[in-house]
């Protein structure tokens, strides 16, 4: 008996199986919280992608790409296009611009060649930054702007980024 529960009542209690999302560095999922969609490693979409539950990418997309909530690009994502989501992990390679609502987390090996906007950014020791990034507390609501005179990130080779936040 652990924890003053009878014998029966453990065999009742159904394992955790880990998502492939859990522990990325996007907050906390209940147990209970599974991926809307998932794109192995052997996928290639080319189109416009809209998902609305939480999606995991590790694939290869040529498009656009619009997530209302959690959207993880894995190690060996390939990503060449634009990207809106509320809430972003990259640790793949991207090569557009991403656009983030809520909060963008930057993993290594991410390669990003593009611009960023969100009103949070973490970005990890070892990753690639090629681009221009707009912060706003206002949130992230527009695509970077390109030649605005607001505070900017210009990156003019690949080089490894520490940034916290």
């Amino acid at each position: 008996m652990a924890f003053g529960k009878i014998p029966s009542e453990e065999a009742k209690i159904n394992p955790i199986n880990p998502l492939p999302s859990q522990g990325l560095g996007l907050g906390s999922q209940s147990a209970q919280t599974s991926l809307g969609a998932f794109l192995g490693s052997g996928s290639k979409i080319h189109g416009q992608l809209a998902f609305s539950g939480p999606v995991e990418i590790d694939g290869s997309v040529d498009g656009e790409i619009v997530a209302q909530d959690k959207l993880t690009l894995g190690e060996s994502a390939s990503i060449k296009g634009t990207i809106h989501g509320s809430e972003i992990l990259v640790k793949g390679a991207v090569q557009g611009d991403i656009v983030a609502s809520k909060k963008l987390v930057i993993k290594k090996p991410a390669r990003i060649i593009g611009n960023i906007s969100t009103p949070s950014l973490t970005i990890e020791e070892g990753v690639t930054f090629d681009g221009k990034c707009v912060m706003s507390s206002q949130g992230a609501s527009t695509q970077p702007k390109m030649g605005s005179k607001s505070p900017d990130l210009k990156i003019t080779q690949p080089t490894q980024v520490v940034a916290a936040v």
